[in-house]
């Protein structure tokens, strides 16, 4: 899986996941089987989150795992190597 489709897979798992939390908090009752199934609803939207960001989020180049700064990072840390052309990341001088 490339890298960014890995980042929206998470970003838009995390955001499912407090959605269904929020929605079992403030719409349902405590105990009952529906609050019951948006709370399992969240945690496994969780977990999937977690998966795919400790086994899919890697570089392609180098194959390590990219965890911190994600959603934001254009190259990778490990190697800096640009994740869609692969050329290395030169710091841009001031």
């Amino acid at each position: 899986m490339h890298i960014k489709t890995a980042r929206k897979v998470v970003l838009w798992s995390m955001i499912l996941s407090v959605a269904f939390a929020v929605i079992g908090l403030v719409f349902f009752e405590p105990g009952t089987v529906a609050s019951l199934y948006v709370t399992f609803a969240a945690f496994g939207l969780m977990l999937v989150s977690i998966i795919v960001l400790f086994t899919l989020c890697r570089c392609p180049w180098c194959n390590q795992r990219v965890t911190h700064g994600l959603m934001k990072a254009e190259y990778c840390p490990h190697c800096k190597k640009d994740f869609d052309t692969g050329l290395k990341y030169k710091k841009k001088k001031k």
